[in-house]
């Protein structure tokens, strides 16, 4: 299969989510086969999205260059992996991508406005598994298997009287993506906000970009949540986008998770890699 960029450029503005200040992402197109990066006026270089760029993993992936970070870059690399997209440039100004509605639904929007587009010279790499292959980090647990298309199945639970456990699956594609993951918001429970504050995060958050879990409601500026599952279907965006790190297709294998968070998918996807990696130099012997 060939790899994706984009024709046109597109623009977004915002508010970015955790450090609370202006921002502006100019998705631009990448002829070389170069993966998602992301270049900021005070960066020497650009900062490839890779599992080895990853500095932080504190409620949202944050990437590293050098002496500089860019925050929160997940819902971006999400919207790239649900519709396909393998090479991309994201100018920013500002420490990380506006938050829009709190999902990767502009991102998504934006990419697929400027056109998708093939690249006949170079073909995409996959991660092509052998066996199952299973990762656990303290109540984490990740499964992958060989598969003829990508299904997702992810389970988010948690005590609070109006959630419980909800598990979301998907056979996914560009076009269910965009409407079944891409619109999930990110969520927080209002007990938490006023110490993630002192934390330096949440800065910019509002009921127009989270979805905030009190006592007896779900609280957000459309009044409730876009799905019954919507925060399993958020936490599989999250997954996805955490997964780009790994600059491998996923069209050929099935992933499930539960009580995933970033710093255990980063981790998972590191050892993706490294299977991959292994799978290869085998080849060549």
């Amino acid at each position: 299969m060939p790899r994706k960029t984009i024709t046109n450029k597109a623009t977004l503005e915002g508010i970015g989510l955790h450090k609370g200040g202006p921002s502006k992402t100019v998705f631009l197109p990448a002829r070389d086969p170069s993966g998602i990066r992301f270049l900021k006026p005070d960066l020497t270089s650009p900062v490839k999205a890779s599992v080895e760029n990853v500095a932080d993993a504190v409620r949202g992936t944050n990437l590293s260059g050098g002496s500089r970070m860019i925050y929160t870059v997940e819902h971006i690399l999400s919207a790239c992996a649900g519709l396909g997209i393998d090479d991309l440039d994201v100018a920013m100004d500002g420490e990380e991508p506006p938050a829009m509605d709190g999902s990767a639904l502009a991102f998504a929007a934006a990419l697929k406005e400027a056109g998708p587009a093939d690249k006949p010279d170079q073909e995409k790499i996959f991660l092509r598994l052998t066996a199952p292959v299973e990762f656990r980090c303290g109540e984490a647990v990740y499964r992958a298997y060989p598969a003829d298309k990508p299904v997702f199945r992810l389970t988010y639970s948690h005590p609070h009287r109006l959630i419980g456990s909800q598990t979301f699956e998907i056979a996914l594609t560009p076009e269910n993506y965009l409407t079944e993951v891409a619109p999930a918001r990110t969520f927080g429970f209002k007990s938490e906000i006023d110490g993630l504050r002192a934390a330096g995060l949440a800065l910019g958050g509002s009921l127009e970009n989270a979805v905030i879990i009190d006592d007896n409601a779900f609280l957000s500026s459309e009044g409730g949540l876009r799905f019954p599952d919507e925060f399993a279907r958020h936490k599989l965006l999250d997954l996805l986008g955490d997964l780009k790190l790994t600059g491998l297709e996923l069209g050929a294998v099935s992933v499930e998770a539960v009580y995933t968070g970033h710093k255990a998918n980063v981790n998972f996807a590191k050892l993706l890699v490294d299977h991959n990696a292994l799978r290869y130099d085998r080849h060549k012997l």
